[in-house]
């Protein structure tokens, strides 16, 4: 079965991957043929790798905390307090490295796997082994588990989003014979505020649902959940 990238997708997921590979890769460095000059570069990336996703977060709090003091600058009453603005502090940068670090590091892999003394526990270590994806007859019996209670007077389902795009929601209320669509949900917790048919009545409510992918229904069908409202 073919195996996905091993790097992961989103940035603080790439930073912990990245931090792990270079923590462990200088134990191995002898074994697998690197020079300190590679074990090093890996080092700068990292720092670097990490110093601009620390300024990317920092500058998004100090652009919310300018923003606030902007706000009650020109929305607050007048007072006699002197509040001092908000300072920008920036952290003593690491060594610049050039544009391109994960393309250094996929090459850098490739040549680790293809050295003499590679092991698969070397790379279940390193963290280079891809996992198996997922093939279309899996996406065929995909099945979403519901769980449901009342909270804040409403239905909540929840359920396991997983790598799908979300659900189709079905439900039954009260007297209904047939399931009709309650609405396309893209989040792991749903709640119904939905009103009862009948005011002041209390009703079974009956949900199923599908998962879907990219707006397609996928898999088969949930087993039904029921709860009075």
């Amino acid at each position: 079965m073919k195996k996905k990238y091993f790097l992961p997708v989103g940035d603080s997921q790439r930073s912990t991957w990245l931090r792990n590979f270079n923590a462990k890769l200088p134990g191995y460095a002898t074994k697998l043929g690197l020079t300190k000059l590679e074990t090093d570069s890996v080092n700068k990336d990292t720092l670097a790798y990490d110093y601009v996703l620390d300024m990317v977060a920092n500058s998004k709090t100090f652009e919310h905390t300018c923003a606030t003091q902007k706000t009650s600058f020109r929305n607050s009453k007048s007072g006699t307090e002197v509040i001092p603005f908000p300072v920008y502090v920036v952290s003593t940068p690491p060594d610049t490295v050039p544009y391109g670090i994960f393309t250094r590091i996929t090459a850098l892999v490739k040549k680790i796997k293809a050295s003499k003394g590679y092991l698969v526990s070397i790379g279940t270590d390193l963290d280079i082994i891809g996992t198996e994806m997922a093939g279309k007859e899996s996406l065929d019996t995909a099945q979403p588990t519901l769980t449901i209670k009342i909270a804040a007077g409403n239905p909540q389902l929840k359920y396991t989003k997983g790598d799908k795009s979300g659900i189709i929601l079905e439900s039954k209320r009260g007297t209904e014979t047939e399931f009709t669509l309650t609405d396309k949900i893209s989040v792991s917790v749903y709640n119904d505020k939905r009103p009862n048919l009948i005011s002041g009545k209390p009703e079974k409510r009956d949900y199923r649902a599908w998962y879907t992918v990219k707006d397609e229904i996928v898999g088969i069908v949930s087993a039904v959940v029921t709860i009075l409202v």
